[in-house]
């Protein structure tokens, strides 16, 4: 019995020999143009990425079939994202990715095997949604509502959803500050 290493939206992936090596980039400019400066803009956190390999043997043909076939699924007109249980993904906080850049499956010589290899990218990474948040496209999950009542308990049409009334302490403070900010990037 092999113990799974790696699942996709729950479906095992057995791959032997498998390697998970976490990535992420910081994206920056340099700001010192002909000088010597070592100034530079921090741009963000890119989204995390997986560099997966491991090897798969020639009788297990269909695995790679369905391997190839994650990975080009679409889901809505977009790939498809799957769930990712892996000790490394986990310790990392990464838990939905996409696969990206390329999957490959090279010969390897003198074994009746291939070598796989694929990337998944971070899907919605804390980052993504901190900077969501913050420029006021998503806000946080709320707690306490029914799922599909409105404010006042009432089966909401959908919609045609009445804009949230805001706090005293969110329109007099909160809103001005966020407005403040939000003009000064």
């Amino acid at each position: 019995m092999q113990t799974i290493v790696l699942a996709l939206n729950g479906e095992a992936i057995p791959l032997k020999n498998l390697s998970v090596t976490p990535s992420m980039m910081f994206q920056d400019k340099d700001q010192s143009g002909q000088s010597s400066s070592t100034a530079v803009a921090e741009q963000g956190i890119k989204p995390k990425e997986l560099r997966i390999t491991g090897i798969l043997p020639f009788t297990e043909s269909k695995a790679l079939t369905r391997l190839f076939a994650l990975a080009e699924a679409k889901e809505g007109g977009n790939l498809k994202r799957y769930r990712v249980a892996n000790m490394t993904a986990q310790a990392i906080n990464f838990r939905i990715g996409t696969f990206t850049n390329s999957i490959d499956a090279s010969k390897i010589e003198g074994k009746q095997a291939w070598q796989i290899t694929f990337t998944l990218r971070e899907h919605l990474s804390v980052s993504e949604k901190r900077e969501a948040r913050a420029n006021g496209k998503v806000a946080a999950k709320k707690q306490g509502t029914a799922a599909g009542a409105g404010k006042n308990g009432k089966a909401g049409t959908g919609a045609q959803e009445e804009p949230e009334k805001l706090t005293w302490f969110e329109e007099k403070v909160l809103k001005p500050v966020n407005e403040m900010l939000a003009d000064s990037e």
